[in-house]
């Protein structure tokens, strides 16, 4: 092999081989029924969304291979094989244009959350409109057993061959281990999510494959795979861990990576590469991710100082802004955005398909999270700037921190005199503001929204018209600097204008 045409990372992968993946096996489209469909489907989200007035099309396959699993916490800096050839079935969503013509050169292959019922938020929640206006392709995978015992539950004859059964020997299996603690479930050795880490580098490089079993090449002369496959989730640290440790050995041919960039929501630790594994410590160099293609974060003020499980201390993990190849990084901190958002909840799926998941009743213990800042635009600018760096070389904007002080464990966000965090991605709510955007400390969810008095909003904006200038010149800000998309503008300096009474 061409050394010299391996994808560039660090050194020492210059005499790691690189090999090809195998493609999976796929069943399908699965035939869809009133009583048989899909869990999440687009049309019964909780606010349901209408693909065939885009144009597009829903599918959902079966997918299955062979998958090796892992150790990294305690072996160095690339992970080594504890197990091969493990058989690991899954699921994967499509929503592609029905006219192949009108199909982008992207399709973004989505880790489904699985914190609850399975949902993807972070691409499809926050950027599913913008990919429908641009003709790109989402993908959504399953990777962990908990949400394929969701899907059986929900549909016990469509889900009946999913799972990740462990195929390490048992008497050389770890005990389990829990990632927020407590016992682990019943059963949970006889299963090992870890295989998930090449089903995904499969089902990434099955996108790109011109081959029948490809869900986007087998619709006639024009149909046609996807040229780029991105990387996207809000997936408990599993998409972090992927990209640090197995996207640099996963090719389509040797050469070319599966994953042509990533886009990270919250996170920023890896997590658990296979069952027996710890978290990483704060401290570990590990944490701060670098892999062999452009990889951009969006943080939240809750993923920053952490709390709770969700996650420990994300600006630790900061390194500076990077073009050079195997480097190429942005991480991009939101001020005032907390995790929690009613928006993401939108794609989560209907009531009833969520009891049928769960097996039991559906209870809203949310707290009211009515004027959160509503941080999607800045997902979609980002993702934007993503491709560009991805598809012309265009690197994404610097990014910008948010000040922080003190030390680990005890740092905090330096504050304005309204108690609004400075640095980070301004926007009119932090820059223009009628609200004090705070968090809960023992789990940095949801914000702690709280409005300024008529009198002190009187008294920083004494007209609606002097507000209204000052807004408007925030958001053209943002999209000056790449954090806001132009056609998003209108709808956040509306948005931001009602804060105004």
């Amino acid at each position: 092999m061409d050394k010299t045409r391996m994808p560039v990372y660090h050194e020492e992968l210059m005499d790691v081989p690189v090999a090809a993946v195998e493609l999976p096996d796929v069943t399908g489209p699965l035939e869809n029924s009133a009583d048989s469909y899909p869990f999440g489907t687009a049309s019964r989200q909780k606010v349901p969304v209408d693909l065939e007035a885009y144009g597009y099309v829903e599918e959902e396959f079966i997918v299955s291979g062979y998958a090796n699993v892992y150790e990294y916490h305690d072996v160095g800096k690339y992970p080594k094989i504890r197990c091969e050839n493990g058989r690991y079935t899954t699921r994967i969503l499509v929503r592609r244009p029905r006219d192949p013509l009108k199909q982008s050169e992207f399709a973004v292959l989505e880790i489904f959350n699985y914190a609850g019922p399975e949902k993807a938020f972070a691409g499809w929640g926050f950027c599913g409109e913008y990919m429908l206006k641009r003709g790109d392709v989402w993908v959504g995978i399953t990777i962990k057993q908990n949400a394929v015992d969701g899907l059986k539950r929900f549909d016990p004859q469509r889900y009946k061959d999913l799972g990740f059964p462990n195929p390490v020997p048992e008497g050389k299996r770890r005990p389990v281990t829990s990632m927020i603690g407590g016992p682990p479930a019943p059963g949970a050795e006889e299963y090992e999510s870890g295989l998930a880490y090449d089903a995904m580098s499969q089902v990434a490089a099955l996108l790109k494959a011109r081959d029948r079993s490809n869900p986007l090449f087998r619709g006639g002369p024009s149909s046609k795979p996807a040229k780029y496959v991105l990387g996207m989730g809000a997936s408990g640290c599993d998409l972090s861990l992927y990209a640090a440790a197995l996207q640099p050995f996963a090719t389509t041919d040797g050469v070319h990576p599966c994953f042509d960039g990533f886009h990270i929501h919250m996170t920023g630790y890896p997590g658990s590469i296979s069952n027996g594994e710890t978290r990483f410590e704060a401290n570990d160099d590990r944490c701060k991710i670098m892999t062999n293609v452009p990889l951009v974060w969006t943080q939240t003020m809750g993923d920053m100082r952490g709390g709770g499980v969700h996650p420990s201390y994300s600006y630790m993990y900061r390194w500076p802004d990077s073009d050079l190849p195997g480097r190429q990084h942005r991480q991009y901190e939101i001020a005032g955005a907390a995790l929690g958002l009613l928006y993401d909840r939108n794609c989560g799926a209907c009531r009833e398909d969520v009891e049928k998941y769960t097996g039991k009743p559906e209870v809203n213990n949310d707290p009211e999270v009515d004027n959160e800042i509503p941080f999607y635009y800045v997902i979609r600018a980002v993702l934007d700037s993503l491709k560009k760096w991805v598809r012309d070389g265009v690197p994404a904007p610097p990014s910008a921190y948010l000040e922080m002080k003190g030390e680990y464990p005890d740092a905090d966000f330096v504050l304005d005199e309204h108690g609004n965090p400075l640095g980070g991605v301004r926007s009119p709510y932090v820059d223009v503001p009628t609200r004090t955007y705070t968090w809960i400390d023992d789990f940095s969810v949801f914000n702690v929204v709280t409005l300024f008095s008529e009198e002190k909003i009187r008294e920083l904006y004494p007209t609606r018209d002097g507000y209204m200038r000052r807004v408007i010149e925030s958001a053209l800000k943002m999209v000056s600097d790449g954090y806001l998309l132009a056609e998003d503008a209108p709808a956040l300096i509306f948005d931001a204008l009602d804060n105004y009474s």
